[in-house]
């Protein structure tokens, strides 16, 4: 039987052909100085002839060029890396009868004699050149599209670089539309899109930077480098297919187009290291365009723990200080962090070493410094600080004792009240009863209670600690679970530990429910509508307790009418009361493993989310004043668990608006076009309401009324009917775990708060410093560290002023120098 699977690449190649195209010899194969192929020919006069190229054996192949015959030997070549000659086909078209390799239902010829508006090989409309083009035939092309100015404040890697935006529409279709779109007239992408009718979701958009000074793939000076929007990474298949159309639409290029992916997303490349390797894709990234940056603090602090060369698929322990050659996605506690990979300050890493307090920096070369490379797989001690790092080995001992002073010195033991032995609805769970149905779901069911809109808080369900203690106990897993705690294979081997707890959840899973239990779940499960979807949610014990939070180490199940009885999902909820994450968290912080107990919250889910986001009712990043610090993200993204490449909004807004310029953003979503914010403004000003209500309401309930630093965590999305809706809310983390401190520690660094004081912040004009004596120099950079204004400072003066207004919105840091240069200390300013 014929297999179609295996004909789909020659019936497509045919497809991009009219019927009189036919294959013909290759007579020579060769490459030229800049390694692209040169294939020769025999043409005719009256035919023309496209080149078709296969990047492994187990693509198809696709059009990369075309020619017109002369009735002599021609050569044709491409823009990019020559590959073998089995890998090149070269077809034979009639002039008189042209064929339509793009699909787009104009013939090539027509096309190809009105480039740059038209391209051959690309089936984008037509457009003047005034909103951008097809195709860039030249060099001089490209400058008449592009833009280079000082004032790209919603990507910093493009300033003062000369580059074209382009948007790809359907880029997995076979036939996807590439524009280049003219920058100097078109200042956003959205601009373009909106002007052309395009359907926003379906555009990949990027620019393409031309880099006069930076080396090329052809060994010359000058790169073209496409990127996506922001510089975020896109998976293989994407880049390949986005690198191949640019090529095959810019004829001029001589093998000099890279691909270029910001420090934040190096590891969206390094994953899939190996199918780059045997691509013909050069990568230039961001750490390269900033090679002369060799060490950048991130996070000023100390520790202690085994020094550990990391790959993206290892996991490391909370007693490891890792050395990562790339930059993972999420960390778990670790006891200290450095990489040889650019990171930025606001970085997933780099927040969790603020969190977490240990320190953190990006080294060049590393293993390069025997220091470093000599105490691999030894205990050592390591500090950052602004002018260097400092590292020695350390004994047992120390890091034993650093830990033990680190953690509680006593064994905790969370509520767990089990006097709660009903399902109960949302309306029927105080804020007290947290002692039996966990914080996150009285929380929720208090909310109802505030002074919100109906629906703002979702209805549902509360399943209360009664019945994971029932169900554990009922299938033996609670004797199970002490035999595992006890036993010294599972307490001093890692690797064994992990497969054990992997083995103990399965178990859980396919557990049998008891009778009674089932039958009550049922019927809870029948009070929702009929054919709806539920979301269960896990709801602890072991949250919010004094310096441990819990966030983000149990998992949620969405349960859908086709997965029968909803106890599957409740019990993988209850399953993940054992994730590997949980458990060394929970052990960390002396927590006892078998009073910590699983409640369930079930509400209906919500499909097809216009946003969703986190906001903390105070600034914990920027330490700015009477303001909310939002993350927001578009559709169903979520901001707490992101897609790889997805990076957030950021917006500050006023707690109190006094005026129409009440909210700032300091970062916009990279699934939107710059300057498009992920929620309209309507929906900011009833967050602003929200948690307002939400703050003082708990602020009450917590008896914290007086701190200042409390805060709150509160988790929202917009719904596909517009409705914003509160879907969590829980105390800021750090407040609880500085609760007795004089003076709680924020987020920011201890340097930072007790050297520079610099206010207002945000500003846009004036910016006042203060606490600046015993220092030289002032020196401002942006995130990445390059220079923008120094400062020289008087004897003995503490405070100067300066206006920022001529400086592009964004974040900068204010550094204070001594006379030696050394950093001493360093501030954020919006």
């Amino acid at each position: 039987m014929l297999n179609i699977e295996s004909i789909l690449p020659l019936i497509l190649l045919l497809l991009c052909m009219n019927s009189s195209a036919q294959e013909i010899p290759i007579l020579d194969y060769d490459q030229d100085n800049n390694n692209q192929v040169l294939l020769s020919f025999a043409s005719q006069a009256d035919k023309y002839y496209s080149l078709h190229v296969q990047n492994t054996a187990a693509d198809s192949f696709h059009v990369s060029s075309i020619g017109i015959g002369t009735g002599d030997t021609i050569i044709l070549s491409e823009p990019l890396s020559a590959l073998p000659q089995e890998q090149y086909k070269i077809f034979e078209h009639e002039m008189d009868a042209p064929g339509d390799l793009d699909a787009d239902g104009l013939d090539d010829l027509v096309e190809l004699a009105d480039m740059p508006s038209m391209a051959p090989l690309n089936a984008a409309t037509s457009i003047p050149l005034e909103d951008g083009s097809a195709s860039i035939p030249d060099a001089i092309i490209f400058k008449e599209l592009s833009y280079a100015g000082s004032d790209i404040t919603w990507a910093y890697f493009l300033d003062n670089q000369e580059f074209v935006k382009f948007v790809i529409v359907d880029i997995d279709s076979l036939y996807p539309q590439l524009y280049f779109v003219n920058s100097e007239t078109h200042e956003l992408h959205s601009d373009f899109i909106n002007l052309m009718g395009l359907n926003f979701g379906q555009c990949t958009r990027g620019e393409i930077v031309f880099y006069p000074n930076t080396l090329a793939n052809n060994g010359t000076i000058g790169t073209y480098c496409f990127n996506f929007s922001l510089g975020q990474g896109q998976n293989f298949e994407i880049v390949q297919k986005t690198h191949e159309l640019i090529a095959a639409n810019m004829p001029f290029l001589k093998n000099n187009l890279a691909y270029f992916v910001r420090a934040d997303f190096e590891y969206t490349v390094v994953s899939a290291q190996a199918e780059f390797d045997q691509s013909r894709i050069p990568i230039l990234f961001e750490s390269d365009i900033y090679a002369d940056i060799d060490y950048l603090a991130l996070h000023v602090a100390e520790g202690y723990g085994r020094l550990r060369l990391m790959s993206l698929n290892e996991t490391p322990g909370a007693r490891d200080i890792v050395l990562y050659e790339s930059l993972p996605n999420t960390l778990p506690r670790v006891g200290g962090i450095m990489t040889s990979f650019l990171q930025t300050p606001l970085s997933h890493v780099n927040v969790r070493a603020i969190q977490d307090n240990v320190p953190n920096a990006f080294i060049r070369s590393p293993l390069s410094d025997q220091r470093i490379s000599d105490l691999l797989g030894k205990y050592i001690y390591y500090k950052v600080d602004q002018s260097g790092y400092y590292l020695r080995e350390a004994s047992l001992d120390e890091v034993e004792q650093w830990y033990e002073e680190l953690r509680p010195d006593f064994t905790q033991s969370p509520a767990m009240n089990l006097s709660y032995t009903e399902i109960l609805p949302l309306d029927d769970i105080s804020f007290e009863m947290s002692d039996g149905f966990g914080a996150k779901c009285a929380n929720l069911a208090t909310m109802r209670t505030f002074d919100l809109p109906d629906e703002t808080i979702p209805d549902g369900f509360g399943i209360p600690f009664y019945y994971y203690q029932e169900f554990m106990q009922y299938n033996g897993f609670f004797q199970q679970i002490e035999i595992l705690l006890n036993s010294p294979a599972f307490q001093n081997n890692f690797e064994l530990r992990i497969d054990l707890l992997a083995d103990l959840r399965a178990a859980i899973r396919n557990a049998d429910m008891p009778e009674w239990m089932s039958e009550k779940l049922a019927d809870m499960y029948a009070d929702f509508p009929a054919a709806a979807s539920v979301r269960c949610r896990s709801s602890t014990n072991n949250e919010d307790l004094p310096g441990f939070s819990g966030a983000g180490l149990y998992d949620s199940k969405t349960h859908h009418p086709n997965e029968g009885t909803i106890d599957k999902s409740i019990k993988e909820v209850f399953a993940s009361m054992w994730n590997f994450r949980a458990y060394e968290e929970r052990e960390f912080y002396r927590i006892d493993h078998m009073t910590a107990s699983m409640g369930v919250l079930c509400h209906l889910n919500y499909s097809e989310e216009l946003a969703n986001g986190v906001a903390i009712t105070t600034d914990p990043i920027y330490q700015t004043d009477n303001t909310y610090y939002l993350n927001s993200q578009l559709g169903e993204d979520l901001v707490t668990n992101p897609e790889s490449y997805s990076m957030p909004e950021e917006i500050l807004i006023d707690a109190i608006s006094l005026t129409e310029d009440d909210f700032r953003v300091v970062r916009y979503s990279n699934l939107l076009g710059e300057d498009t914010l992920v929620m309209d403004t309507i929906y900011l000003d009833l967050l602003r309401e929200y948690l307002g209500i939400i703050h003082h309401e708990f602020a009450s309930l917590y008896e914290v009324q007086d701190l200042k630093n409390f805060a709150m965590d509160v988790e929202y999305k917009i719904n596909s009917a517009g409705q914003l809706i509160i879907k969590q809310a829980r105390p800021w983390a750090s407040f609880w775990s500085n609760l007795e401190a004089e003076e709680p520690i924020t987020m920011l660094s201890q340097p930072a708060r007790q050297g520079l004081l610099c206010y207002p912040n945000p500003t846009q004009n004036e910016l006042k410093i203060s606490g600046l004596r015993n220092l030289d120099m002032l020196l401002i950079t942006d995130l990445p560290g390059r220079p923008i204004l120094a400062i020289d400072l008087y004897d003995e003066q503490n405070s100067i002023e300066t206006n920022l207004n001529l400086f592009p919105e964004g974040i900068y840091l204010i550094k204070g120098l001594s006379e030696e240069g050394e950093v001493l200390y360093i501030q954020r300013i919006i």
